[in-house]
Formats: structure tokens, sequence, C-alpha cells
């Protein structure tokens, strides 16, 4: 299936990005490097000699002033001492620039290290990585959205509602999921929950040794804390249940050294990954991919 916003990355004019990092970012236009473009178009340039990240977005993938709320959180974490990417304004002073043809642009400072999915099973980066999501969840208990921009973040609610056609069309197995889990998180408390970074997996975290930089805020959402907790843990799905336990014990320990929330949720972290997973593999369908192996992920609800 090819999507508009598939329609419209594929059809950016690449050769304009020399002249966008020179004029708008003073940068090296001979430094620009293709990252890739699997969501956003990211390209690496120098300036200054600092590497930075320029991301290409298509307003049909996300209009102005939802991407100009998103920047406004992202502002606010990165002066909150949450380690994040840190966003730059262009020489024209704008943290998003427009471009012609519905296109526009964000550049950051590139953070030093490497993914955690490069490091995965080190148990010695989960106390620093839960504290550097521990420190975003409380920034984002003080948070306020600019009411003058007229966008509202989603709730994870929507995002379950949208699914529910898709879903129908699977298997019987898939639907008793559904059906369970949309009971279970009708009964929750709305405690515990707010804005959070949406796509916490390991991919979209940058360890230097030290600290764990949170990167790609494409997907901040109304949700509980917990979420993102699970979100990050969930590939080690394949683990046996005392490493599992393990690196889950060494997360929450760096996170609630910065967040505190009621230790109830953790039991309730088999029911969030199962969540995340049905939800990710619903948008792969949406999006023309299919069940695969991931399928797994949704049917058995395993132990943290």
């Amino acid at each position: 299936m090819i999507l508009d916003w598939h329609r419209a990355r594929d059809s950016f004019e690449h050769q304009t990005v020399p002249s966008i990092v020179r004029r708008l970012y003073q940068g090296d236009p001979a430094s620009a490097r293709l990252i890739g473009q699997d969501y956003n178009i990211v390209y690496r340039f120098e300036s200054d000699r600092r590497g930075h990240f320029l991301r290409i977005c298509h307003t049909s993938l996300h209009p102005l002033p939802a991407a100009r709320q998103v920047m406004g959180f992202l502002r606010f974490l990165a002066t909150s001492d949450v380690p994040v990417g840190v966003p730059i304004p262009s020489l024209n002073g704008e943290f998003i620039e427009a471009l012609p043809h519905d296109y526009f642009a964000a550049a950051q400072l590139e953070a030093p290290g490497m993914s955690v999915d490069h490091c995965l099973l080190d148990l010695s980066v989960y106390e620093a990585w839960g504290k550097s999501l521990g420190k975003l969840h409380a920034a984002s208990r003080r948070f306020q959205p600019d009411p003058a921009i007229d966008y509202d973040f989603p709730s994870v609610q929507q995002f379950w509602l949208n699914i529910e056609p898709t879903v129908r069309a699977q298997s019987s197995a898939i639907q008793r999921v559904y059906d369970e889990l949309s009971d279970w998180m009708g009964r929750l408390p709305r405690r515990d929950y707010g804005l959070i970074h949406g796509d916490h997996r390991p991919g979209n975290v940058i360890w230097d040794g030290t600290t764990a930089r949170i990167i790609d805020f494409d997907e901040p959402n109304y949700h509980w804390y917990i979420a993102d907790v699970s979100r990050a843990l969930l590939e080690l799905y394949d683990q046996p249940l005392a490493a599992r336990q393990r690196f889950r014990e060494e997360f929450m320990r760096g996170y609630s050294s910065e967040h505190e929330i009621d230790e109830w949720w953790v039991s309730q972290l088999p029911y969030f990954a199962q969540h995340r997973a049905l939800l990710m593999h619903a948008w792969d369908v949406q999006e023309g991919g299919s069940w695969g192996e991931g399928v797994k992920w949704v049917v058995e609800r395993v132990g943290w």
C-alpha cells in the first residue's frame, strides 16, 4: 500500500539539501549525507566542526501545527535538564522552517554515541536509561501545550479505536486479545497519565557511556507513563523471564530516582507490552505490511 505521505516523501528533491544546509543552518553543503528516509528524510551535516541532523518531513504526514506543537515539547524538555537531541534554530530564528511544496525542516545537534539497540543486552546501560526517561516524564508533568497552536496531542485511546477495523479483519486470536485489552484499558485509573515520548524504543536512545539521550520525537501522545517503560523493554521479549526481570529492575531503579509513580504499574507491564505490540502490528498492516513473526508478541502475554 502506497500512502500519500509515502509518495510525498519519495518525491522530495534531494538535490536541494546542500542549499538548505548552507542557507538555513550555515552548514557545509559538501558534508550533507543522507542517513535514511524510512519515516522522515534525515541528513547529517557539519557546521562549525560539529555534527547536526536535518530532518525533512511533508505536511501530509505531520501538519505544520502538529510539528510546531511537538517542537515546543522538545524545546521545553531540552531546557528542563532532560537529555534529548537538542533542537537548533535556523539562521532565521525558526525551529520549524517551511520549505517549498509543503515540506518543512528542523535541525538538531548530533548526539554522540551509539543507539541502545547496539548494546541492548548490556545491563550496565539500563539504570542510566531509566533515569533519562524518568526525567522526561517528570518534566512532562509540568509542560503546557501552546494554546495558540491549533493542534492537540492525540491520546492512546484514539489510536486504539483507530485500529479496530484493521483488527476485525484478522484472526479470532488477535480479535480476542483486542477485546481483552480494551476491557483492561477501560478499567485503568487515570493517574500517572500524561504526555509521553510515544516511541521509546532502543533505536531512539543514544548511549555515550554515561548518558542515555532520547531522540526522534515524532509521536508524543497522552498515555500512561509506564507505556514508555514498556516500549523501552519490549525488544527483550525473547530473553528468559529472569533476564527480563533483571533488566527491568535496573531500568526502574534509574527511573524511580527521577520520577515517582505507583509501583502497581510495574505489575501491569505484561499488559502494556502486549497492548503496544498489537498497536505496532496493526499500524504495519494499515501501511501495507503483514503480521509476520511479530504476531507472537500480540497473542502471548509474557511476564516482566
